[in-house]
């Protein structure tokens, strides 16, 4: 029984945040009713006679923001904020103070001292360093924006039968109090609308969770070279576009990005298979400090019981086409057209090799003209984040597959290799290569892969497929299959998927996973986003 009586004041204790949060904001809308409704005449006639009427207006107005200001810290108060907990004490006591000298009101006074008492010797359950920069959550911002909306309503109703003027801006204790509620309203609706655009706008921690350091990308190099579980996406770490997130041992690692309330992990952890689970919940705790909802792109579904333990949702959003290496071959009948691009590519003299990692630097500008020459003809720009760039360090870290003609490079990638696989990444060619030679390039890094003992050789994903149009299939998916399927003029995303698989490869489907308050659209939009580098390059604007 004692045990029990134990676990039921935990609870209580750990409650304690949320209910006090809940005071505050309640408090703050009575706060706001008073505001906008007419004090009593007999009030203002004894107050009046020992209080300047400009003193009453202003401790009107000024209890007028301490009620928005106990609502708006009511959400920092409900995330175990330790500044929002002393300035709810502070904001309190004046508004306990501000309610006596704009009316008399010594009920609503009282009330909130008993908030303020409850509150005080609860200062240990407010554990959270606090965070200036941290917007309001939707659900926090829409609260915030329907009890101004009804303050404003309430007020304008409460105040119907005065006709207005432009002079009541300037009035003090006149019109029962009509001006008073309209210079308060006008500066509670601005602040709303500065709270609302920062919360919209803002990305929290951002500024604090930049670019990995070299130092980073070393250590992190480091945990990738010793690791017994990770993705060939891991080296996407290494672009140094990624601010980075190690275990307690510096043995594993996840890369992210910010981009608004979004935290996106880039793939899986890298590391220890032990370490995976409590990196995960330490990302998703560590974006939640900030304000901000952790989102989880192009896991696999090794990961799913992970991030169903961690109550995610998950969609898909994508499949990835994987060669199984240990069987593959150009051989038989059905693999006709492999063959005959190897021998096509190799009679017009291509010659393929395999460079090994530090191999960049001495033929880079070969492999810059490359890439400046695909670009040219692709019309495009670099991308990011999920995807390769060219990049003299990074090159240099990964192998590289190169095909020459003549001694020529005429097309290279650079290969991601994990523990029992390896992927293709950054792809460029001539456009005076010889025909096929992609196909040339593939087929050769897919038997490099099965004579180096790798499992698996991965080719990349193809976005949106296998996605289900179907009626009890979910919105998302539902959406996805149509612009997969219709969306060709975008991106050509059949057509990516019909080439892959030519190679004969697995399909394994590729997820994205958010607190199911997070609209998963949303996110997906940031992804590419950051892929393209902004809205510019997404829509084909930003060239080079």
């Amino acid at each position: 029984m004692p045990g029990l009586v134990r676990r039921l004041a935990g609870l209580a204790y750990e409650l304690t945040p949320q209910v006090f949060a809940i005071l505050a904001f309640l408090a703050g809308g009575l706060m706001l009713i008073s505001a906008v409704t007419p004090e009593f005449d007999d009030r203002l006639r004894r107050l009046t006679g020992v209080v300047s009427p400009v003193l009453i207006d202003l401790s009107h107005f000024v209890a007028s923001i301490a009620a928005f200001l106990l609502i708006l810290l009511s959400a920092g108060l409900w995330r175990r904020r330790r500044g929002a907990y002393w300035a709810a004490l502070a904001v309190l006591a004046l508004g306990a103070v501000f309610s006596v000298l704009k009316g008399l009101d010594w009920g609503e006074a009282r009330d909130l001292m008993i908030v303020a008492a409850l509150l005080a010797p609860c200062r240990s359950a407010f554990n959270r360093r606090s965070r200036l920069s941290e917007p309001l959550r939707p659900s926090w911002l829409l609260l915030l924006i329907a009890v101004v909306a009804a303050m404003l309503w309430l007020g304008f109703f409460a105040y119907r039968d005065v006709t207005y003027s432009d002079e009541l801006w300037w009035r003090f204790l006149t019109d029962r109090q009509a001006s008073g509620f309209l210079r308060a309203g006008l500066m509670l609706a601005i602040l709303t609308v500065v709270v609302a655009g920062r919360s919209l706008l803002g990305s929290p921690g951002a500024h604090s969770h930049g670019p990995a350091s070299a130092e980073d990308i070393r250590r992190a190099q480091a945990a990738l070279a010793q690791a017994d579980r990770a993705t060939p996406e891991a080296w996407l770490a290494m672009l140094g576009d990624k601010a980075i997130l190690f275990s307690p041992s510096g043995r594993s690692f996840l890369a992210y990005r910010v981009r608004g309330r979004r935290w996106i992990a880039m793939g899986e952890p890298a590391g220890l298979r032990s370490e995976r689970l409590p990196l995960l919940w330490a990302f998703a705790e560590m974006a939640d400090s900030y304000g901000g909802a952790a989102v989880f792109y192009s896991v696999g579904e090794d990961i799913l019981g992970d991030l169903a333990t961690m109550g995610l949702a998950v969609r898909k959003v994508g499949e990835t086409a994987v060669i199984d290496a240990h069987n593959f071959s150009t051989e038989g009948k059905g693999k006709q057209n492999l063959r005959t691009a190897v021998n096509r590519a190799e009679r017009e003299g291509a010659s393929f090799e395999v460079l090994p990692p530090g191999s960049a630097g001495p033929i880079i500008d070969e492999l810059r003209a490359v890439s400046d020459a695909w670009l040219a003809m692709h019309e495009g720009a670099e991308k990011a984040f999920s995807l390769g760039r060219f990049d003299p360090d990074y090159l240099d870290l990964t192998p590289l597959a190169v095909v020459r003609e003549e001694e020529r490079i005429v097309a290279f990638a650079n290969l991601l290799i994990a523990p029992d696989e390896a992927a293709v990444d950054l792809m460029r060619h001539r456009p005076d290569a010889p025909h096929g030679v992609m196909d040339y390039l593939f087929i050769r890094c897919a038997q490099w892969a099965k004579a180096e003992g790798l499992a698996r050789f991965d080719l990349g994903m193809a976005p949106l497929a296998g996605l289900e149009d179907r009626r009890l299939a979910p919105v998302f998916a539902r959406v996805g299959a149509l612009v997969f399927e219709e969306g060709g003029a975008l991106y050509g995303f059949q057509g990516l998927r019909s080439y892959k698989g030519k190679f004969g490869p697995e399909w394994r489907s590729r997820f994205i996973a958010a607190p199911v308050s997070t609209p998963l659209p949303l996110a997906l939009l940031d992804v590419a986003l950051l892929t393209s580098g902004g809205w510019l390059g997404m829509l084909g604007l930003r060239k080079g």
